[in-house]
């Protein structure tokens, strides 16, 4: 059973996971979203899950030394996944409320299930020591 629009957006926090296909991606593959912040101006700030374990961005990673950058996430039943999972957290991807609204109502987004704090705060820390996060988005960050 499908849950009323409201409960859905209400429920939007950070450390929730979301599966989802999105054109910000090369790939119409769905992936898993984990939502690292949610701002007061309706702004979702997420970062992008993989279980490929053959992935190029895990070589480039691993090649430059930013292991920090890249955080493992065992499946449990709180957080849903399926199989080991992998965030790589020199990217992130923002959407709106009214985005997540659209994909809710047209049934292309699903909530998995929730990251464990501890790995929020590997995430974070991640997003905060990669090269790549733009400086707006780490004093964001820098509060959690």
């Amino acid at each position: 059973m499908k849950l009323p629009i409201e409960f859905f957006l209400q429920g939007i926090d950070e450390k929730k996971i979301y599966y989802f296909s999105t054109n910000k991606l090369n790939t119409v593959v769905p992936h898993y979203f984990i939502c690292i912040l949610k701002e007061k101006n309706d702004s979702i700030i997420l970062v992008c899950c993989t279980s490929d374990k053959e992935d190029k961005r895990k070589k480039r990673i691993e090649m430059l030394g930013l292991h920090t950058t890249l955080i493992w996430i065992k499946p449990d039943n709180e957080n849903g996944l399926i199989k080991d999972t992998f965030v790589d957290c020199n990217t992130f991807f923002e959407y709106s409320i009214d985005d997540f609204k659209v994909m809710y109502e047209t049934n292309l987004i699903e909530y998995k299930g929730e990251i464990s704090g501890g790995h929020y705060a590997q995430v974070i820390q991640g997003l905060l020591d990669s090269p790549t996060i733009p400086t707006e988005i780490k004093e964001l960050l820098q509060n959690k």
